[in-house]
């Protein structure tokens, strides 16, 4: 961290060391501060000479305690006389209560004077480690409460799986909704469909497994959380628990009689996720569609869900920003789990740009039930047969968020199959899906 003091800040970061406990040191002009401060137990912001200490609060104040941070020193390297500093604490103070941090300090360091500064610090330090912990309920539960800051430079979507760390606990944790985007600012509410990184938000979330919590999480260090992205481990989002959803505590499986398997052989076939993702133009829907009809030839009890039909009347609401797309993705892919259960081959053709939705669709069912195709063709072919006439309006800039142009595609890493649809005829991909499909025991031999 840039500061005036060199040797000032080194006695600072070594009294924090040997007094325990974690406390960030952030300059006001810090940027890449959130991921730094996330396990933190007190803020210490030193404001530069020439910066107003209100407005830096107001920047710092409300993502710090998003993540969980109760405690902050603001150190003020202005060297101006005490009445000087005096017309903005009151500001401060008010800001902060609204903050409901646990302390607030302001200490003017402009003069080279630390002393006040480590007091500050050591009476903070002794704060923490004789707080009586509370006895509170511990509650299992799928699904809670909290506010959140987004971290990584990729925003945050509702419906996409992010790996959490929470209490010493590690699950797989998604976004059900975004409630409100929190003004760091103003604390005014404002409804939002994403985080970009720095913006906080108020949402649930919910757990793959169950996690114990404490009724009142948010007071405790039990609370708080990190998000991290699933692909690359980077950290996503930092947060702390609100409180716990009760209703994620009262559902239960209910076991019945006629399971995936019996359907499946009643049917004489093994269930599945046949997945055509590409380009517009690629073919996927025609392809699809053949596959369809062969399977269905041979007997097979199939099901088409493709991209437009199913904007038609689930995801009607949905719009094509990246948030929608992610949502789009999700439903569908919680339609076509339900489709293997009943022991049908279920074929999808969309998009679905993302890799982390497609994978998140192979991890709803079993080990070999999702089949993933990259139906492949240059985005140059896929504007020439442009059969919608999609990329002529996006290209003339009357349909924003298009993929390939302005939208971006994700490739997949490890497809089943990649067809090129401008070297070969779609009839004789089909066949190749089909036969892989043999090849695997989902459907009969011939």
């Amino acid at each position: 961290m840039a500061a005036p003091d060199g040797a000032g800040i080194a006695m600072l970061a070594a009294r924090i060391r040997q007094a325990g406990y974690h406390c960030a040191l952030v300059n006001d002009r810090s940027s890449d501060w959130l991921a730094l401060a996330a396990a933190s137990d007190a803020l210490l912001l030193v404001v530069s000479r020439g910066s107003e200490a209100e407005a830096v609060l107001q920047r710092f104040g409300a993502p710090a305690r998003a993540i969980g941070i109760r405690h902050l020193i603001i150190a003020d390297e202005e060297d101006s006389d005490e009445p000087a500093l005096g017309r903005y604490v009151p500001a401060i103070k008010a800001f902060a209560s609204r903050l409901e941090l646990a302390s607030v300090e302001i200490v003017q360091t402009g003069k080279g004077n630390y002393d006040e500064l480590l007091r500050c610090l050591d009476t903070i330090a002794q704060e923490i480690a004789s707080a009586p912990g509370q006895r509170t309920e511990t509650v299992r539960t799928q699904q809670f409460a909290a506010h959140l800051v987004c971290i990584g430079s990729e925003p945050v979507f509702p419906g996409r799986e992010y790996s959490i760390s929470i209490a010493g606990q590690e699950t797989v944790a998604t976004l059900t909704t975004i409630k409100y985007r929190l003004d760091a600012a103003t604390l005014a509410r404002e409804p939002l469909r994403k985080l970009a990184q720095g913006e906080i938000g108020a949402c649930t979330l919910a757990t793959l497994e169950p996690i114990a919590l404490d009724d009142r999480a948010s007071a405790h260090a039990a609370g708080r959380f990190v998000l991290t992205d699933r692909r690359t481990g980077a950290i996503a989002a930092s947060g702390t628990v609100d409180f716990a959803l009760r209703r994620g505590t009262n559902l239960h499986l209910q076991r019945l009689s006629v399971d995936k398997n019996v359907r499946a052989n009643l049917k004489g076939q093994r269930p599945c996720i046949v997945w055509l993702t590409g380009l517009s133009g690629a073919g996927k829907s025609t392809i699809a569609n053949l596959v369809e009809a062969e399977l269905s030839r041979l007997g097979c009890h199939t099901y088409l869900l493709d991209g437009d039909n199913i904007r038609h009347g689930l995801n009607k609401d949905l719009g094509f920003t990246p948030g929608d797309r992610v949502e789009n993705i999700r439903r569908v892919g919680e339609v076509a789990k339900l489709f293997v259960d009943a022991g049908l081959i279920v074929i999808c053709s969309f998009i679905s740009p993302f890799r982390a939705e497609r994978a998140a669709i192979r991890n709803m069912v079993a080990d070999g039930e999702f089949i993933e195709i990259h139906v492949h063709a240059p985005l140059s072919v896929c504007e020439q047969r442009d059969p919608k006439g999609l990329y002529a309006k996006s290209r003339a800039g009357h349909l924003p968020n298009f993929t390939g142009i302005d939208s971006p595609y994700e490739a997949p890493d490890y497809a089943d199959l990649v067809l090129d649809t401008a070297a070969v005829d779609a009839s004789t991909l089909a066949a190749t899906i089909v036969e892989l499909l043999r090849s695997r025991q989902h459907i009969p031999r011939a």
